[in-house]
């Protein structure tokens, strides 16, 4: 009965891990296309958009109060100014990187910056207060 107890606080934090990453995915995908039914051209003018949730995942406004306390998701939107290289190819015009990243971190805004790559295989992993959800997008109304 003991070793049973002793797996209840292990299954509790599994449980909460879950429903985390679960609300985290249905805003990535919320948020990834509400920028795929945006306009090729005004894509950009997601970048760097800032937008907050509660704990069921349900968009807050950031100009009321009340939605401080609420808040308990954190998601931005990225979109990369450069075009992405394809392998084998040259830079494609027509194709845009959007990543959101969607952290539970409460309190200030969280941190989204991507930990150093150059710290070398001796440095310890740096953990990231984010998951990150990406994805490309193709400009299929060009013709050149």
């Amino acid at each position: 009965m003991v070793a049973l107890m002793a797996l209840i606080p292990i299954g509790m934090k599994m449980m909460k891990e879950a429903g985390v990453n679960t609300v985290g995915a249905r805003i990535g995908n919320k948020l990834l296309g509400e920028v795929q039914l945006a306009e090729f051209d005004d894509i950009q003018q997601y970048n760097g958009k800032i937008y907050w949730f509660d704990d069921m995942g349900t968009q807050l406004k950031k100009s009321e109060e009340e939605s401080k306390v609420r808040r308990i998701y954190t998601a931005k939107v990225e979109v990369d100014e450069e075009n992405p290289q394809i392998p084998g190819a040259q830079a494609n015009k027509f194709l845009k990187r959007v990543v959101v990243k969607v952290s539970n971190v409460l309190g200030d805004e969280p941190d989204f910056k991507d930990p150093n790559p150059d710290s070398g295989a001796n440095q310890q992993r740096v953990k990231k207060d984010y998951r990150s959800y990406w994805t490309f997008i193709i400009d299929t109304e060009k013709d050149d």
